[in-house]
């Protein structure tokens, strides 16, 4: 370790005040000048440097949302510690202002010591805003009392140093905001909470496999947490967008492709929830879109996907006859045959059934007083008395699909999962649908979504 002298020291301070003033003179403007306040003999290294940096890109992105130009920025990079200045348009008092909030940001911006000087080259002190001075390191006094008083020890501001660069360290494994962060988990949750309510007809679910013999509870754990990464990227990109809402949805089917891979590799080639991927992505997207500003109601979120999505049916539905038979997918040949949009329809309207059906009667139903589960199962069963499963109607045809229909309605005209008679009559469907190898796996991903919004709103208002 290289002894640092005061000679150093204050050849360091020379060279910043030189360096503060060249840019005064060209610019005539405010400047700001960022420095590290590192207690003990070591005041450079690697993660001090990322940590100056760091403050200066999050004061740039201050800077553009209040409008302020940087016309110039300069770094020095000495054993003394690492610094740099910004010859910045805008009011001077907005920007210290500004700098204030970054040095109260986090555990670790107390490393950090941002000055700021007018035109004329005053600087601004934190006193002449009405603003407290700082606090030290270790205790709640003012830090220039500590100093003085040499109230704490060289190692004790050493250790204290050393938590902080930690905290900025562990900091920086975090590539989102808190937002991002959010939506994304509660996406997840309700990827799992779909699987795991129980009793679902046809379903996977804690009891058996369904009408699936190629997938169990299991894999759609393991799916689950393979698309999880995908979940924070598509809330990511709608955290991010600038633009339109409709030019997210380029974007969303990229992320989604990797998604369909990771998951596909996690299940080894079982496909378990690509569908839900495609909906629950545009819904994450639009959710933070969204929130990015201000709390956000569902009704808002469905407006922004059904948003996203205008035209989604006649760009890659409707110019299906000019394809060969034999190239279309699945839900392509349903559109052909039945006229049936699918999942691409729901998402243009706005994904009516979970507006109208979903998530009143999930509310509903858990103000009656019934648990997550049983009201998750009695939200399937309802969802399933009007949705055009185009699961059901792959396997099945039209004539299967309105008698699951009928009997889902038959349940809930009895009470569903809010009476006995309810619960039996769902626990003898799931015994017919496995007989009879139907799998309303459409309406099983229009759940997840569905608690997906209620979740939104619940945790919003908290």
């Amino acid at each position: 370790m290289q002894e640092i002298t005061l000679e150093a020291v204050l050849e360091a301070k020379e060279r910043l005040a030189s360096l503060q003033a060249e840019l005064r003179n060209c610019y005539h403007l405010p400047l700001v000048s960022f420095t590290t306040n590192i207690p003990g003999p070591v005041k450079d290294s690697p993660t001090i440097r990322r940590l100056l940096r760091h403050a200066v890109d999050e004061f740039r992105s201050m800077a553009e949302g209040m409008g302020c130009s940087i016309q110039e920025e300069r770094f020095l990079y000495r054993l003394t510690g690492p610094a740099a200045v910004l010859a910045v348009g805008g009011d001077a008092s907005r920007l210290k202002h500004a700098c204030v909030r970054l040095e109260e940001t986090g555990f670790y911006a107390r490393l950090l010591d941002i000055d700021v000087f007018d035109a004329g080259g005053r600087q601004l002190s934190r006193s002449s805003l009405g603003q407290p001075e700082r606090t030290c390191f270790i205790c709640p006094e003012a830090a220039v009392v500590c100093r003085r008083s040499g109230r704490h020890t060289l190692e004790e501001l050493g250790r204290n140093v050393q938590e902080r660069l930690l905290a900025f360290t562990a900091a920086g494994t975090n590539p989102w905001p808190k937002s991002v962060w959010d939506i994304g988990s509660w996406a997840v949750e309700a990827m799992l909470m779909e699987a795991a309510c129980t009793p679902a007809p046809g379903l996977v679910d804690r009891d058996n496999a369904g009408a699936h013999r190629d997938m169990d509870f299991f894999t759609f754990q393991m799916s689950t947490s393979a698309l999880a990464g995908s979940m924070f990227r598509c809330a990511a990109a709608g955290h991010n967008h600038q633009g339109f809402s409709r030019e997210l949805l380029p974007a969303l089917r990229y992320i989604g492709k990797d998604g369909e891979q990771q998951m596909l590799t996690a299940t080894k080639g079982v496909n378990t929830q690509k569908g839900l991927m495609f909906l629950l992505g545009i819904l994450t997207a639009a959710t933070a879109y969204n929130t990015r500003n201000a709390a956000v109601t569902a009704g808002q979120i469905l407006e922004t996907v059904a948003d996203m999505t205008q035209g989604i049916v006649a760009r890659e539905l409707s110019p299906l006859a000019l394809k060969q038979p034999d190239r279309l997918t699945a839900g392509e040949k349903l559109y052909m045959q039945y006229g049936v949009p699918g999942i691409r329809g729901e998402v243009e309207a706005g994904i009516p059934s979970i507006r109208h059906q979903g998530l009143p009667v999930l509310k509903l139903a858990l103000a009656a007083g019934l648990s997550l589960n049983d009201a998750l199962v009695h939200t399937l069963m309802n969802l399933m008395t009007v949705v055009e499963d185009t699961t059901i109607l792959n396997r099945h045809g039209m004539e299967i699909l309105l008698d699951v229909q009928k009997r889902a309605k038959c349940i809930m005209d009895i009470g569903g999962m809010l009476t006995d008679i309810g619960k039996q009559q769902i626990i003898a469907l799931d015994e017919v649908f496995i007989a009879r190898n139907i799998s309303p796996g459409g309406v099983a991903d229009l759940l997840a979504a569905t608690y997906f919004l209620y979740l939104v709103e619940q945790k919003q208002s908290m």
